[in-house]
């Protein structure tokens, strides 16, 4: 009833109107209130789930629905999958579904509002014993590094705050590890794994050289950010080095000419599995 009320009002008034915005703070307590902290009945991509009434907008129905067919296909029942960048979890969910009843999920988070959102939507979906979240940043060594986020927003990175909310973000330090590292002292291997992390990309690669060529057939799939690799201390130059040194082909998935210039995700495939299947 809340939902139809809403609707009604956002389709009188207009999604965009101020007293629409005004009130959806309020709306989105309700709806979780009227849950039972539960969360709200949900799907994205057409698998069901729950989520805070607070992220809709943030977790979108269809979500990158092409990248995502890509993924369901490759994730099977039992599979392991690592998602670098996780954020508020709507690949972990997916994961996490996809793999079921006994897949695990492994989710890189360093932000710790939007950790503690995803740890939220975690156990609203019964995943507590399936996805293991990390409280880490992802690069080429470990340590620690200056972090910038303004809330639970996906454009959070390291090193520098993205152009588009350096106006309210905040930083912080937060812990650093590598891909490689992480896999050495848990001993998980992922089968499939996922990477968005606003422009450090290129370092979280090339801190996983060693678990890359220990999984050739790795379904790798990456969001390349190259119009702000400079401010991460990767050029263009490095990325293309480093991708024949560990014998990865990039396909572009959501239709960059040049996904070395161009903002969008791609598929790296190792250029030996190619070769042994041809």
């Amino acid at each position: 009833m809340i939902q139809s009320i809403a609707h009604r009002c956002a389709e009188l008034l207009g999604q965009d109107s101020g007293l629409i915005e005004l009130g959806r703070p309020a709306y989105e307590r309700a709806l979780n209130f009227v849950c039972l902290g539960r969360g709200i009945s949900w799907s994205i991509n057409g698998m069901p789930c729950r989520i805070d009434a607070r992220f809709r907008s943030s977790m979108g129905q269809r979500y990158d629905p092409e990248v995502a067919a890509l993924l369901r296909h490759a994730v099977q029942p039992g599979s392991l999958c690592f998602d670098v960048g996780a954020n508020l979890g709507v690949y972990v969910l997916q994961f996490a579904h996809w793999s079921k009843p006994d897949g695990t999920v492994v989710a890189f988070e360093p932000n710790p509002t939007a950790a503690r959102a995803l740890r939220r939507h975690v156990d609203m979906n019964n995943l507590t014993g399936r996805v293991l979240v990390v409280d880490q940043a992802l690069s080429d060594e470990e340590g620690t590094a200056e972090f910038y986020a303004a809330g639970c927003n996906g454009m959070s990175r390291l090193s520098a705050p993205n152009p588009r909310i350096s106006d309210r973000a905040t930083a912080m330090i937060v812990p650093v590890t590598t891909i490689d590292s992480f896999v050495d002292r848990s001993g998980l291997l992922p089968g499939t794994m996922l990477i968005d992390v606003e422009g450090f990309e290129i370092k979280v690669l090339a801190g996983a050289q060693l678990t890359l060529s220990k999984k050739p057939g790795m379904v790798l799939v990456v969001e390349m950010h190259p119009n702000v690799w400079a401010s991460a201390g990767t050029s263009r130059e490095q990325t293309e080095s480093l991708l024949s040194t560990m014998n990865l082909k990039v396909t572009a998935l959501t239709g960059q000419r040049d996904p070395f210039e161009e903002h969008g995700l791609v598929t790296l495939t190792s250029t030996n599995l190619i070769t042994s299947r041809t």
